[in-house]
């Protein structure tokens, strides 16, 4: 299994043109050979800040969508995937990572999407990768137990290693800020939180595949 995870910054356009245009190209997509599921999200505290998340059956079958000429041709008109000299005109800046899964192990089976999801993008800049992946298992764990959480995960970029991103879904935005005022919770973060650098979004679902 292979996942794509891209941070999207629309740039020249209304966010319902480049919403449009996603799902459009999400149906596409829901077609092909290997699809698993997607994930659209919206960031709520970063207006013009989307996540698109999908999980593929291999590599293979994510790469292979560049060379889709219809698919190209839906994405062309937010973004020049294949001619790097229109770029100029793009309405949109995307972030691409192909990450991989570190830890995973806190969901509630066959629940559907959650009504809140946070996303974090974590860059690690002051201890070895291992020890905030320790943490991280430790205050996750902390989370499963807490009312309204249905799954999380942690997936690490292949591409920058020191970057993570942290996908948490919850029942709704009051479970998901209650952790503010959890003490153990806090504690445990408390280890990295002079370590890392946290971009902190918390998203409305936008699609779902």
């Amino acid at each position: 299994m292979m996942i794509s995870l891209n941070k999207v910054t629309v740039t020249g356009c209304p966010v319902d043109e480049y919403e449009r245009v996603y799902k459009q190209a999400s149906d596409y997509m829901a077609t092909r050979p290997g699809h698993i599921s997607q994930l659209f999200l919206r960031s709520e505290n970063h207006p013009g800040t989307y996540f698109a998340v999908a999980l593929w059956e291999s590599v293979e079958h994510y790469t292979a969508l560049a060379g889709i000429d219809e698919l190209v041709a839906i994405f062309d008109q937010v973004i020049s995937l294949n001619d790097p000299d229109a770029a100029d005109g793009d309405k949109i800046a995307v972030e691409h990572h192909k990450p991989e899964v570190v830890y995973a192990e806190n969901t509630l089976p066959d629940h559907p999407t959650g009504a809140m999801v946070c996303v974090n993008r974590i860059t690690v800049t002051g201890l070895p990768a291992e020890e905030y992946e320790r943490v991280y298992r430790e205050g996750s764990d902390y989370m499963a137990r807490q009312p309204g959480h249905i799954r999380h995960k942690l997936v690490r970029s292949t591409t920058e290693p020191d970057v993570y991103f942290s996908i948490a879904e919850w029942t709704d935005v009051e479970a998901y800020r209650a952790l503010d005022g959890l003490d153990e919770l806090t504690a445990i973060f408390a280890q990295v939180n002079d370590k890392i650098e946290i971009e902190n979004h918390e998203c409305v679902v936008r699609g779902d595949k």
